[in-house]
């Protein structure tokens, strides 16, 4: 019989259960590459408005820009909660790290 191996989570919550806020931050190395995954898209997309921008085509860069935002941001709120971990908070891990 093998033994099951434990799920990685990318991200964690940044405050307590009962908090009303339940933002979630990086923890893994995975997770931070997820979140600079996002921002270069955001980035890109930037960078198509400004190029549309200068040569008069403000409409095209305006709908590449708010494809690349919709993609980006969905594919990283999907990814984001799909590695979760919805108990513990970053304080927790990293009093983890510093006990290993």
């Amino acid at each position: 019989m093998t033994k099951a191996k434990a799920k990685q989570y990318w991200f964690a919550r940044r405050f307590p259960i009962g908090n009303p806020r339940s933002g979630l931050a990086p923890v893994h190395w995975k997770g931070w590459m997820c979140s600079l995954i996002f921002v270069g898209v955001m980035l890109l997309g930037a960078g198509f408005f400004a190029y549309f921008a200068m040569r008069d085509e403000f409409p095209h860069g305006v709908a590449i820009f708010a494809v690349l935002a919709i993609v980006g941001g969905g594919w990283f709120i999907l990814v984001s909660q799909a590695n979760a971990d919805r108990i513990h908070t970053v304080e927790d891990y990293k009093r983890e790290k510093t006990r290993v």
